[in-house]
């Protein structure tokens, strides 16, 4: 190792910290070797430990418990994924019917109609700061990537959509923490008298693609009726999804009431209770006491310690967080499945490090219907990610084919787990014997 490779004060854990070459004492030659940084957790930073004075000596656990559940989702793996989600959407969503039309969500005011009194779908730089900027940035790129029978470039007017008969209107963004943005900006489309008629004829359809969602947010998009299609590629990374005891739960709830300079903001905006962090952004559904500047501390100063202050985060700060998730919240992929034996007597199970799900609950959401990854997802309450593996897994296995459907093997497989078969605790042994009913027998 170089001599000035050093671990992290703060604790943050190294693997490798730069490019160094080892000796191969079999081969002799030089194994070259790429430093993997791990990132600090929230509570070890500076900002964390300056936070964590603002509590109470009964609170500071509670309060690093919410600390370190945080989620901080850096900028190239945002772009990667949504690139892909929208691009896979796009091109395998049997659904949605093409030509599509691609927008970024933008805030839109409540009385707001598009293409009326200068209201644009038009992206600008003071919408809404980088996210807005860095969902169009996607979107352009993967419109460049699909035919126009399948996308449609730049229709900013209504006369482009109807010249270019459009069939979909696929609106992406980064994060649905309350829903309420996402809400907004359809009903401000749906408000246009042509694009309400054209909805209700059934020429044209509503469709989301989201990076994030809180359990809170996709469900109220989902009940609005809205949108004719959600499709989102991680849910949760909110309270209700974190690992946390019914008691944890409870204290940390109470924890960012009593501490808020708001109480009724203390869960986030409109409650949502999210723990998602990205890079370029911090949501506002975050709990009031990670984003606040002022509040109820117990600093002998009486002064609050911020963490993210006004919705931004010092870049030394996400430096050192980037990437971070909860190690204990960590899905497993491929590899981090056990062992899988189809034996078609309903004993197919797949064991993970993690336990999360038997494949055979999969299959029977499959059976009912449930197709896609993000159906899937929500079924059994994993990522889309952890999803698409299920599939692919049980497509290896030889239980479903290329369009998610049951095979044959697969049929066999969840029959057999479904059919339980009757206990028999004892059996009536045959007798050649008269049978008296009780009333006529001699009383003894």
């Amino acid at each position: 190792m170089r001599p000035g490779l050093r671990p992290h004060r703060l604790g943050q854990s190294l693997r490798w910290g730069t490019p160094t070459q080892m000796r191969n004492p079999v081969q002799g030659g030089a194994v070259h070797m790429r430093a993997v940084r791990e990132p600090a957790r929230p509570s070890e930073t500076h900002q964390g430990i300056e936070w964590l004075t603002n509590f109470g000596p009964r609170d500071t656990e509670t309060a690093q418990q919410l600390l370190d559940s945080l989620h901080i989702v850096s900028e190239t793996t945002f772009r990667q994924g949504l690139l892909e989600h929208l691009g896979s959407v796009l091109a395998g969503e049997a659904t949605m019917e093409k030509p599509a039309a691609l927008y970024g969500v933008r805030s839109c005011k409540p009385t707001d109609t598009m293409f009326i009194n200068e209201v644009s779908p038009q992206v600008s730089g003071v919408d809404g700061g980088g996210s807005e900027l860095i969902v169009q940035n996607i979107i352009r790129d993967v419109q460049r990537s699909l035919d126009t029978s399948v996308v449609t470039r730049n229709a900013m007017t209504i006369d482009l959509l109807r010249a270019r008969r459009a069939r979909s209107l696929v609106f992406v963004s980064d994060y649905a923490g309350s829903g309420e943005e996402s809400l907004a900006y359809a009903r401000a489309w749906l408000r246009n008298a042509t694009i309400r008629s054209w909805r209700s004829l059934k020429l044209v359809r509503l469709h989301l693609v989201l990076f994030a969602a809180t359990t809170t947010g996709l469900r109220r998009i989902r009940a609005s009726g809205l949108y004719d299609g959600v499709s989102v590629l991680h849910r949760g990374m909110d309270f209700p999804s974190a690992e946390w005891h019914k008691d944890q739960l409870w204290r940390i709830r109470k924890l960012c009431e009593d501490y808020a300079r708001r109480p009724e903001d203390g869960a986030g905006w409109s409650g949502s209770e999210g723990l998602l962090v990205f890079e370029h952004t911090v949501p506002n559904n975050l709990p009031s006491i990670l984003r606040q500047s002022r509040g109820r501390s117990r600093r002998s100063d009486g002064k609050w310690a911020p963490f993210f202050e006004h919705r931004t985060a010092p870049p030394g700060l996400m430096r050192d967080l980037v990437g971070y998730r909860p190690g204990r919240n960590a899905e497993p992929g491929p590899r981090g499945m056990g062992r899988v034996q189809v034996t078609g007597t309903g004993k197919l199970h797949v064991r993970y490090r993690g336990g999360i799900r038997d494949l055979v609950e999969v299959l029977g959401h499959i059976a009912n219907g449930h197709r896609h990854p993000e159906q899937l997802a929500t079924d059994v309450s994993v990522s889309v990610l952890v999803a698409r593996n299920l599939v692919l897994q049980a497509q290896k296995l030889g239980l479903v084919d290329s369009e998610t459907r049951l095979t044959d093997a697969g049929w066999r497989e969840l029959r057999a787990a479904k059919a339980k078969p009757r206990l028999v605790v004892s059996r009536l042994r045959g007798s050649q014997e008269p049978y008296y009913p009780g009333t006529l027998r001699e009383s003894r």
